[in-house]
């Protein structure tokens, strides 16, 4: 037994004992959400500070997901390069062999010629007639990148955009969540909002604090965007503010919802949520009125991105994937009529939410299967009479239908159109199934007392070590791939040292 991993550990077990008698039955912190005061709304500003630099900070300490070893990893700011110089193509020049081939999108033909993408930084970039394209949405370029290229004169590193987009995602998770409890679930207390809230920012956006560049950069991007596109257009529904805050937040809401396209398309079908909430709109003011300024956003941005893709591609649906130098041939798949076949499309989603093994390619080393998460599987609750009488009292039926129907509808897009399911696509659909828990646990709450409040805390904490487990599976680079160390390390400080 080594003393240092015992005085550890004691400090560890010490802080969740605290944790725990914190969060008990009796505890102060269990005071009613409609009732909070200045001390809870200091408790939840100090915690969501915490939570922020917990998540963000480590993105900088893994040299794999800076930038400084990847350079495919800077795309974003090679394409804010290209911005300021006037054009959509990147300044890398094409590799003659590359330029040559037949078919360069195929891998194998690739490895004939000895042509090694990640070599010559090339990995993962769109290659069209000649040229270098990002197949990545533009909107964290020009909303980020660009602006600080323009101000500072140096380029930003992919890393600090996703930290950035990490940190408004949980504020605005955390934003919806008191909205939503303050309106529909007066009485679930503050201890319980204030867990799940840690919980489920952790489960939706961990994976971006392992591989914080280009790739998560995206998603988190589109996360942001739509996190506070559903804020703000829950606010617009069951809010009783003025007419002109009412078709303010229709505006930002929408504005955000179209955002999200040019940040990860899959993401982005998160805007079907809206659909729910059309009725609610329509009756507060002028349906025509509320169209206008709801469709105009999406309008403009759809026009906006057909002809970022026609100017590129040639072809105003296309945005780049056909043309990805990648590990499949993509340029190969097809119209999606085609390449749409259902037992594949069963698979995947059993795979993808259960964790069923089938014989789907695995491109990936974390285990599959979004309801390991116990949590996830509370919204089971809707189905009893007591849950489905108050949904339907409170006209919440079609939002938490299109909340369960949303997550499947994205994996379909993902099996559809990705050679293999990865965790980081799962970053896409986790903050909608912890949308529908915390909707669930709302209405279980209002009927339940003090030991169903501890329940769910423990629950929470139960979430939050599923999430630092799952932390420390070695894979794609991350921290306990760099670091197999890692993992042992930490067994040594839980068990004090006897591990």
């Amino acid at each position: 037994m080594s003393v240092k991993y015992f005085a550890a550990g004691i400090i560890f077990w010490s802080g969740i004992i605290f944790l725990l008698y914190t969060l008990r039955p009796s505890s102060s912190l269990h005071v009613k959400i409609s009732a909070i005061a200045r001390r809870e709304k200091i408790i939840c500003l100090s915690v969501l500070t915490i939570l922020i630099a917990v998540c963000v900070a480590p993105m900088a300490w893994n040299p794999h997901w800076t930038g400084e070893l990847h350079r495919h990893h800077n795309q974003y700011q090679l394409l804010a390069d290209a911005f300021l110089k006037g054009q959509l193509y990147l300044d890398v020049p094409v590799d003659p062999r590359l330029a040559a081939m037949e078919n360069p999108y195929d891998p194998k033909a690739r490895a004939k010629i000895n042509f090694n993408p990640d070599d010559t930084w090339v990995w993962d970039h769109a290659l069209y007639k000649g040229h270098y394209y990002v197949y990545f949405g533009a909107v964290p370029a020009l909303i980020i990148f660009l602006p600080y290229q323009l101000i500072v004169g140096k380029s930003l590193a992919a890393y600090h955009a996703t930290q950035i987009f990490s940190a408004l995602f949980i504020v605005g998770l955390f934003a919806l969540f008191f909205f939503l409890a303050k309106k529909f679930f007066p009485r679930m207390s503050f201890g319980v909002y204030l867990s799940l809230a840690v919980a489920l920012s952790l489960v939706s956006i961990s994976y971006c604090t392992e591989a914080p560049a280009l790739y998560c950069t995206a998603s988190s991007s589109g996360l942001c965007m739509e996190v506070w596109s559903v804020y703000f257009f829950a606010r617009a529904a069951w809010s009783d503010d003025s007419r002109r805050k009412f078709f303010a937040e229709i505006f930002i809401g929408a504005a955000l919802g179209a955002l999200a396209f040019g940040c990860k398309p899959t993401v982005a079908l998160a805007n079907f949520l809206v659909l729910p909430l059309l009725p609610k709109f329509f009756s507060k003011d002028d349906p025509r009125k509320i169209f206008l300024v709801l469709g105009a956003p999406y309008a403009i941005t759809a026009a906006a991105l057909m002809a970022y893709n026609f100017l590129r591609f040639d072809n105003v649906f296309e945005f780049g994937q056909a043309y990805q130098l990648t590990v499949a041939d993509q340029h190969a798949y097809g119209k999606f009529s085609e390449r749409f076949n259902l037992s594949v499309q069963i698979d995947g989603l059993l795979q993808n939410f259960f964790g069923v093994e089938n014989d789907l390619p695995r491109g990936d080393k974390k285990p599959s299967g979004v309801f390991r998460y116990a949590i996830f599987w509370l919204p089971i609750f809707f189905l009893s009479p007591q849950i489905f009488s108050a949904l339907k009292q409170k006209k919440l039926i079609g939002v938490v239908l299109a909340l369960l129907f949303t997550p499947i509808l994205i994996t379909m897009f993902q099996i559809h159109w990705t050679p293999f399911l990865l965790e980081r696509y799962r970053l896409e659909i986790y903050w909608l199934l912890a949308l529908t828990s915390f909707l669930a646990i709302g209405f279980l709450s209002e009927s339940r007392k003090n030991f169903f409040n501890f329940g769910v805390c423990v629950l929470s904490l139960v979430t939050i070590f599923q999430c630092v487990n799952l932390f420390l599976v070695p894979n794609d680079l991350n921290f306990a791939a760099v670091y197999p160390e890692l993992r042992p390390t930490i067994l040594k400080i839980l068990t004090l040292g006897f591990g």
